[in-house]
């Protein structure tokens, strides 16, 4: 697990349908005693020579994070080094992160395994030795340490700083040696003595809290610690059914939780598609008041049947100023919500041919459609005509669609009739 460390410290920011990375910004390299455990090598060397690392054949598609690679002459190792040399990977700096090394000066360097290499950067505690004192005063006191790793955390929940944590609180340490402990009343626990090794740190919590991610997974080396931590909320859980006029299920449809007043397609709470029974459930909402929003979609699929019914709010009504709130309290569990969408709108086929400018037909023609039946959208969704280039959509009266081919003109088309009919030109020569 430890060959992931250093990419879960980056958080990359790409430009939009490109490659190219602009920046570079570090989540935290954490304490000396947390970076030791976590890494793979730790050294005191002085770079020597630089080169480019030659890259594999099935690598060529991925993002080479390590293109450079330092040779050290190690003075000093105090975990994973064996000999008086060491080679480490990293990037040329700036977006890619990583560590820009200069020859002849003397380092502490972090270094974790990446593939088949050893790699380092910024995020990480690598630094010039010079800067190194808090570091190498923890490294120091490593000979006369005892055998042993630490595993320590806290459990958060702002909600109630002021008030002590569920006693059902268990954490749960999974490894080589396995171990239930209950945090403190602040939230706060630690463990020591445990044997060096994988471990799976998890939380097991009432079902009236959650959190986002209940389990941690952890490399440690022998005389080092890591730390976990909590962000627990609220587990209040909302569940229904959708059904039409008859009582039938309706599938596939939006249904979004908001605050009372809010444009459901611009600010929700949550957010989710019924399955194909037509229920719905959602968990850790946090206690207050809402309304539940049906089919209020900003980037409708144009293909979406369920779209053919109107927007509307729990029970069953289409103003929001009718619709009726629930509240939930504090882990609070609402079930068994019915809402009774109003019928759907009329069906409405449309026929789209795609041809060149002399009518033969476009065979296999793409297409792009935009549905701004309910908002003005700027996705575009992607279909392909059949070999005569023709295509068929079914929508609904009132359905307001933006279609094109690739080289052909824009139509915007309402959809009135049973069966509406549409032909694009495309104008680039054959």
């Amino acid at each position: 697990m430890r060959q992931v460390v250093l990419l879960l410290g980056l958080v990359i920011t790409f430009a939009l349908a490109s490659s190219n990375v602009n920046a570079c910004t570090c989540a935290g390299s954490g304490t000396p005693c947390e970076s030791f455990g976590s890494a793979d090598a730790v050294f005191v060397g002085t770079a020597v020579s630089a080169h480019e690392n030659e890259r594999k054949k099935e690598d060529q598609e991925d993002f080479n994070w390590t293109p450079r690679a330092f040779k050290f002459a190690v003075e000093q190792a105090y975990l994973g080094v064996a000999g008086t040399e060491v080679e480490v990977s990293t990037g040329y700096g700036g977006g890619d992160c990583g560590y820009q090394f200069k020859l002849g000066e003397r380092y502490l360097v972090y270094a974790y395994k990446y593939k088949d290499k050893l790699t380092t950067g910024v995020c990480t505690r690598t630094k010039p030795f010079n800067r190194a004192n808090e570091d190498l005063a923890f490294l120091g006191t490593l000979p006369a340490a005892a055998p042993g790793v630490t595993i320590y955390g806290a459990v958060n929940k702002a909600e109630l700083a002021s008030e002590p944590l569920s006693s059902d609180i268990v954490i749960t340490i999974e490894g080589p040696e396995n171990k239930e402990i209950h945090p403190d009343a602040q939230g706060r626990f630690r463990i020591t003595g445990l044997r060096a090794g994988d471990y799976k740190v998890g939380i097991r919590l009432p079902e009236t809290l959650t959190t986002s991610q209940p389990q941690h997974e952890l490399s440690i080396s022998d005389r080092g610690c890591a730390g976990v931590s909590w962000q627990l909320a609220d587990n209040g859980r909302v569940s229904g059914r959708v059904v039409n006029p008859l009582g039938e299920p309706v599938p596939r449809i939006l249904v979004a939780l908001a605050e009372p007043g809010a444009d459901p397609k611009e600010k929700y709470v949550k957010l989710i598609h019924t399955d194909q029974e037509g229920r719905f459930a959602f968990d850790a909402v946090p206690l207050g008041r809402y309304v539940i929003a049906l089919n209020h979609n900003r980037f409708a699929d144009p293909q979406e049947t369920a779209n053919a019914y109107p927007p509307s709010f729990y029970p069953g009504v289409v103003n929001q100023a009718e619709a009726q709130t629930i509240t939930v309290g504090a882990g609070e569990k609402l079930k068994e919500l019915e809402i009774r969408i109003p019928s759907k709108r009329p069906r409405s086929i449309l026929d789209v041919s795609v041809v060149w400018a002399d009518g033969s037909p476009v065979a296999n023609a793409q297409l792009s459609v935009r549905d701004l039946t309910q908002a003005e959208s700027n996705v575009d969704y992607g279909l392909s005509a059949d070999a005569q280039g023709h295509f068929k959509l079914e929508g609904y009266a009132g359905q307001i669609l933006v279609i094109s081919a690739e080289h052909s003109d824009t139509k915007r088309i309402t959809l009135e009739r049973p069966t509406e009919t549409l032909r694009l030109v495309v104008t680039k020569p054959r």
